[in-house]
């Protein structure tokens, strides 16, 4: 692989299906954005777009159909790949419970947008509309055209753990290499180096979806009899970007990260599921973007300290007003005992909250497998270096949380407890603040410097070294 110097991290992608590298005008032509309806569909092939913009791989993942994704990270100045079979594992994983669950809730199927359905595509006597109900039974545009027959699902390589395994190291390969061609040339125009020591480390995010091969159509396979008849091939999408600095090393402490508490868990937790990409838009707060002038007066109406912090992450709830997961990151209590506490059931089990887990117990830390809680976060509030609160991720590693704005966990206790509006009326007690987030009051708990975290997030960064795998010794 050639190698790159120092690059501007905005607007420089590259993206792959099946190692074979796409152009940005070839997406474009293919896919478009509906912005007076706020979707995305495929377009028809007519008035295709020649822009030949990259996207990112949020953009990109809503212009593909739905299927399993996963985030994953290079390490090692991009020559490893961070929790490699941690994330092939998930991704087929995830695949498999994406179609049995979308294949045990019939609705009737939408055809991609711009594609007809032929008189040859009409149930047949005796076959009943749940025969061709479509596989995207969420707010997910890109649709594919019909369930799946057991027969063709049995086909599909995306559930397979060892063609994800060799396909994924293939794709990661091939676009890598493709995207340092791409921008090594740019840079090397006389660009200087930012006096950093660290390599530059990339964002790879993998689809692992399905579609219609380009061949005559054939009736659905009901059988495993004649495997050439199956229309559907697996496809893997790779998308490779590069990490801000500040999310590649994450070796300098934030000067103030707040989160929000705020939505519901996810729909399907056990699965990565590309439209989850669309349900967390819904939850970042003042969501408006079909209303510029609103937008621009809520920016007027955002204090200083807003503007300077903004939300790191927003925090989902379970049905008990206890917290479960970050929209994209996991959730952690440091309890006044030392003993971790983060949720177990309703959430993506990520790879640092794999790391994580690991190093508590190499350590003797005791982790406590259940949601924090309302009074978890109370209890933590205000003891120095003892308790605090933080997150993970890929990008992240392990960030410290100095601010949580409750948010909706006061809603939910205001419903669920008649003696909640007496409590959210009290004075506020040393660590709290009652704050205007755009529209929302939201009262706030805040943490110091907690060692505990900064220990777990030292380890963690340790044990990255014996996590990765290299790209280019892979077997």
């Amino acid at each position: 692989m050639a190698t790159i110097k120092k690059l501007a991290a905005s607007n420089k992608y590259v993206a792959s299906r099946n190692g074979v590298v796409l152009s940005w005008q070839q997406i474009h032509q293919q896919y478009k954005r509906v912005d007076d309806s706020s979707t995305l569909s495929i377009n028809s092939g007519r008035n295709n777009s020649r822009s030949s913009t990259p996207l990112d791989s949020n953009t990109l993942l809503q212009l593909l159909p739905r299927g399993a994704y996963t985030t994953c990270r290079t390490v090692k100045n991009g020559t490893a790949i961070y929790q490699f079979d941690y994330h092939v594992q998930r991704l087929a994983s995830s695949a498999s419970s994406i179609l049995e669950n979308l294949l045990s809730t019939p609705h009737m199927s939408t055809p991609l947008d711009g594609e007809d359905v032929g008189d040859d595509e009409v149930a047949g006597e005796g076959e009943t509309d749940n025969n061709n109900i479509a596989l995207a039974t969420s707010n997910h545009p890109i649709q594919h055209d019909r369930t799946l027959t057991i027969p063709e699902i049995d086909l599909l390589d995306i559930t397979n753990v060892k063609w994800e395994k060799s396909m994924a190291m293939k794709c990661i390969r091939d676009t890598l290499h493709a995207f340092c061609q791409c921008y090594e040339r740019e840079d090397n125009r006389g660009n200087k180096d930012d006096g950093d020591d660290d390599g530059q480390e990339f964002k790879i995010t993998l689809l692992a979806t399905w579609e219609k091969k380009k061949t005559p159509h054939r009736p659905p396979l009901t059988s495993n009899n004649d495997i050439s008849q199956s229309q559907y091939e697996s496809v893997l999408y790779c998308h490779v970007g590069l990490l801000k600095p500040k999310e590649a090393n994450n070796k300098k402490k934030s000067t103030h990260t707040r989160v929000l508490v705020h939505g519901h868990g996810r729909e399907n937790a056990t699965a990565k599921d590309s439209k989850w990409v669309f349900d967390r838009e819904k939850l970042q707060p003042n969501n408006n973007s079909d209303n510029q002038s609103d937008d621009d007066e809520r920016k007027k109406e955002k204090t200083e300290e807003d503007s300077q912090h903004p939300f790191e992450e927003i925090i989902l709830l379970n049905n008990n007003g206890e917290l479960l997961e970050g929209t994209q990151t996991n959730f952690y209590v440091v309890s006044n005992t030392n003993s971790i506490i983060t949720a177990n059931e309703g959430i993506l089990y990520g790879s640092v909250r794999d790391s994580v887990l690991r190093v508590c117990e190499n350590h003797t830390i005791h982790v406590e497998l259940r949601p924090p809680t309302l009074d978890d976060l109370r209890d933590a509030c205000g003891v120095m270096d003892a308790c605090g609160v933080f997150i993970s991720s890929t990008s992240r590693w392990v960030m410290e949380v100095h601010e949580v704005c409750l948010g909706d966990l006061l809603a939910f206790q205001h419903r669920s407890d008649n003696d909640d509006e007496q409590w959210i009326e009290e004075e506020e007690e040393e660590g709290e603040s009652s704050i205007e987030d755009g529209k929302m009051k939201s009262r706030s708990y805040f943490y110091g410097h907690c060692e505990t975290v900064e220990s777990i997030r030292r380890w963690v960064l340790e044990d990255v070294e014996s996590r990765s795998t290299s790209i280019f010794d892979f077997e």
